[in-house]
């Protein structure tokens, strides 16, 4: 009876086993696979369209998200932005560029995160060197371009204008034609600035003489230069006349001092006129003390003598008093001048009540010097500047030079350009010798 029992319990139990064996080792192989299924199609977690973005300032970009592989609505995760001055993030992932520089956006979704790194840049940016222009008709003013703060060519822009009746351009170049006003556009990468241009008539024009008053000793002879519209002018091209022959006379601007008194010089050019008034003393014929030099140059360690006379007739310069404005430049003893230093001096000389006066100026042996050490210079356009070292003419590239303020006036090789209204130190060097221009850019 045992046995029965044991045999039949052992029958049972190999056939369940047979059965679960049949029945349930499909099923358990499915499941695992399913499992190992799921696990990889998860392994993507959270991600984003792109791990690095660049925003130009002002503009917005979108990032876009995916969980495990399927787009995901953007609003339903968590942003922050590492800096809000540089970049923004909105709660649906659109990001804002504030300033220029680097911010990292943080995405949070779900117990995972991911890192965007954003760079905001600046826009790009046109800019004209005026926004206006006041110009005569038949006058040039040039405009010049820089495009992200560096100068642009200007051929490389599309220049137009409202009104070519009024003003044309062309490369940058306004050219007045008639009275009015006109807009000049010019264009450049989908960007576009502006020059409001208004030309007057010659008309009304401003002359101008470089001396409004002159004193003058009898036989000399002094020349006046016009000015019309801040340009020169030759003197032959203005009608001169004199109130007085007999005190001075003027002829293309020279005015020739005849005899002692006072005389009226006029200049006349298109219908504008302008004054001098010309006071002649009694030169060698009147009581008065004269030098026969006034104004002498002389180079570190030289002598000059310097002859007198009173009415005419010699005086022994030991009979004068003398005396020197700065003795480190310039010494006299008994009409006899030393050069001591670089620099300039006047040496004085007293007789009977009269004076005369003897302008010294000192130099090296090796000195630099410039033509002009006063110019002046429209905006836009150019001045050369020669250069003479030891009295003879230096090419401008062979010395150095350098502007105190770059945005008035530039200069290369000696040729100065005007930037801009305002004042500048032009300086030269050359053998350790240097040289300053002042330039006026009008």
């Amino acid at each position: 009876m045992k046995r029965m029992k044991k045999s039949i319990f052992q029958t049972v139990t190999v056939a369940l086993a047979t059965v679960c064996a049949v029945h349930f080792a499909f099923p358990v192989s499915t499941y695992a696979q399913s499992l190992t299924q799921v696990k990889a199609a998860n392994s993507e977690g959270l991600t984003v369209s792109s791990s690095a973005i660049s925003v130009v300032k002002g503009n917005t970009q979108s990032i876009k998200l995916k969980y495990n592989g399927q787009t995901l609505d953007s609003s339903r995760a968590t942003w922050s932005s590492s800096s809000t001055s540089i970049a923004s993030v909105s709660s649906s992932g659109v990001v804002t560029g504030k300033g220029t520089g680097t911010a990292i956006i943080t995405v949070r979704y779900s117990g995972e995160t991911a890192k965007v790194r954003v760079t905001v840049s600046a826009p790009d940016e046109l800019k004209a060197s005026i926004k206006k222009a006041t110009l005569k008709k038949g006058k040039e003013q040039t405009v010049e371009l820089t495009f992200n703060g560096k100068p642009l060519q200007a051929s490389k822009a599309t220049w137009t204008t409202s009104y070519p009746a009024v003003a044309t351009v062309k490369s940058g170049v306004i050219t007045a034609k008639g009275n009015g006003a006109a807009i000049i556009t010019a264009k450049y990468k989908d960007l576009t600035v502006y020059v409001e241009v208004t030309v007057e008539s010659n008309v009304s024009g401003k002359l101008e003489a470089s001396d409004s008053k002159l004193k003058m000793d009898k036989g000399d002879e002094e020349t006046i230069k016009l000015k019309y519209d801040d340009e020169s002018i030759s003197g032959s091209k203005a009608t001169w006349t004199t109130s007085k022959s007999s005190v001075a006379t003027v002829d293309d601007g020279v005015v020739k001092a005849k005899g002692k008194g006072t005389a009226t010089i006029t200049a006349k050019y298109k219908n504008e006129k302008v004054e001098i008034e010309v006071t002649v003393g009694g030169g060698s014929t009147s009581d008065l003390l004269e030098a026969d030099d006034t104004d002498i140059t002389l180079k570190k360690g030289d002598k000059e003598t310097i002859k007198l006379s009173y009415d005419g007739k010699s005086v022994s310069a030991s009979n004068a008093t003398w005396t020197t404005s700065k003795s480190s430049v310039a010494t006299v003893s008994k009409g006899v001048i030393t050069a001591k230093a670089n620099g300039t001096a006047t040496i004085t000389a007293k007789y009977k009540g009269e004076k005369v006066e003897i302008e010294v100026t000192v130099k090296s042996s090796d000195s630099l010097e410039a033509d002009d050490t006063s110019i002046s210079v429209k905006k836009g356009k150019k001045e050369t500047i020669t250069l003479y070292y030891d009295d003879k003419e230096l090419k401008g590239s062979k010395a150095t030079w350098s502007t105190s303020d770059s945005s008035v006036a530039t200069v290369k090789d000696g040729v100065v350009t005007g930037k801009k209204k305002g004042t500048a130190t032009i300086t030269a060097k050359y053998k350790d010798e240097s040289v300053k221009i002042k330039v006026t850019v009008k």
